[in-house]
């Protein structure tokens, strides 16, 4: 039975004019997506009732997904996907009361029960279930998502490992012309991807620099020469222009590896042990302390790291106790050099709520004009837009313990998302 306030947005279904403000908007959307994780909820439980009486066995249905196939025509991805989602709140039932309460997203529900869903870590997932849940709560789903991958890998760092060797094992390349178009495909592992994928960052940037270039000064809004597709497609051009020719200049690329100090001890005792990579992640542990990755957000092997390690090609960051890169001091206004590259290391994207723009700008928090400094503790990346938008009265703040930067309005409202 749908409760008054839930009557009210299945109304708003008909009748779209309700709303004449963005507020409005944005009131009745959060309304309706409350009632769809409650839906999603009650649809968990209802599934995981069938799985335990075997309902799903009518009609010569062999499982749990085809039957759903059958019943609501949905597709194969999309039953198999609300099977997980029943596993999981069946498994633990906090995950179906939060999308009950509306506290918990569908994104980060389905999330979560991919980590169920991996037997080499369903033993340990409900001890670090309540965490994982509060992040999925909290966070901005890219965020969630980038911890829960970063779980994943250190609950089960053994199979990691395999994983990632397995991939490097089979890797291929090739260059293949079909009629009019020559296409370029490779599947290698990700530190060998981790290296490409800044050295092909550098070339975008640098197409997107002389595109910017080419601008008439003082005209205004005008179009670039090239889209984004086109940018990218000259700028894999040049990669290979640069080896083969050496007429354009090859940026220096530069690969960060970030690994907490734990995970690097655990691993290296490991190796040199002669002994399988352990659990990389204790209960007591903060997730958001744990890194084995690039600056870019490339998850990486741990023995990999370690590995590289030995022969320098891993650039140390000194972290204070709280994870914090060092402080810079107000030495300067301008984040730049490594300055930037520190600040940087908080997060990869824009902070602005929404906004997944990677090129992004770095600004401080508390402004310089108001006696903030120059520091990897005050500084966020916004893209230009939302760092022009600051100026409009937004303001920023940061939450320690969840390592998380929150906007607010000149009012004094926060953008936070239901």
């Amino acid at each position: 039975m749908f409760d008054a306030r839930e009557s009210i947005a299945s109304e708003s279904l008909i009748d779209s004019t309700r709303f004449t403000t963005a507020d409005e908007a944005a009131a009745l959307l959060t309304e309706l997506e409350v009632m769809r994780r409650r839906t999603e909820a009650s649809m968990a439980e209802v599934l995981a009732r069938v799985t335990r009486l075997g309902l799903h066995q009518e009609d010569g249905c062999s499982s749990v997904a085809s039957w759903l196939r059958k019943v609501l025509n949905v597709s194969g991805s999309e039953a198999k996907r609300l099977d997980r989602v029943a596993d999981l709140v069946h498994a633990n039932p906090m995950v179906g009361e939060r999308l009950r309460e509306g506290t918990l997203g569908i994104a980060q529900a389905t999330r979560l029960a991919g980590l169920h869903a991996n037997v080499r870590v369903t033993e340990k997932l409900p001890a670090f279930l309540p965490v994982l849940v509060g992040y999925a709560e909290s966070l901005p789903f890219e965020d969630f998502n980038t911890v829960a991958i970063r779980w994943e890998q250190l609950a089960d760092a053994d199979g990691a490992h395999r994983g990632h060797d397995a991939v490097h094992e089979g890797r291929d390349a090739g260059v293949h012309t079909v009629g009019t178009a020559t296409y370029v495909d490779a599947r290698l592992g990700n530190s060998q991807g981790a290296l490409i994928a800044e050295v092909f960052e550098k070339y975008v940037q640098a197409e997107l620099a002389r595109d910017l270039a080419d601008l008439e000064p003082g005209g205004g809004v005008q179009p670039l020469a090239r889209t984004s597709k086109q940018r990218r497609a000259d700028a894999m051009f040049a990669v290979f222009a640069s080896a083969a020719d050496r007429f354009l200049p090859a940026p220096e690329p530069l690969v960060n590896i970030l690994i907490d100090q734990t995970t690097y001890e655990r691993t290296l005792a490991a190796m040199e042990a002669g002994e399988r990579v352990p659990v990389l992640i204790e209960p007591t542990e903060n997730l958001l302390d744990k890194r084995c990755e690039t600056t870019g957000g490339v998850a990486l092997d741990p023995v990999d790291v370690v590995a590289a390690s030995f022969v320098g090609h891993v650039r140390r960051v000194v972290m204070s106790a709280d994870g914090v890169p060092i402080d810079l001091g107000r030495r300067a206004r301008i984040f730049t050099g490594g300055a930037r590259a520190v600040a940087m290391l908080r997060r990869r994207r824009c902070v602005w709520p929404g906004c997944d723009v990677i090129s992004c700008e770095v600004d401080h928090r508390i402004p310089w004009s108001e006696g903030g400094t120059t520091s990897s503790d005050n500084a966020d990346p916004l893209c230009r837009r939302h760092n022009r938008l600051k100026t409009a009265g937004y303001r920023s703040s940061y939450d320690p313990r969840l390592r998380h930067t929150s906007i607010e309005r000149s009012d004094g409202r926060t953008l936070t998302p239901v």
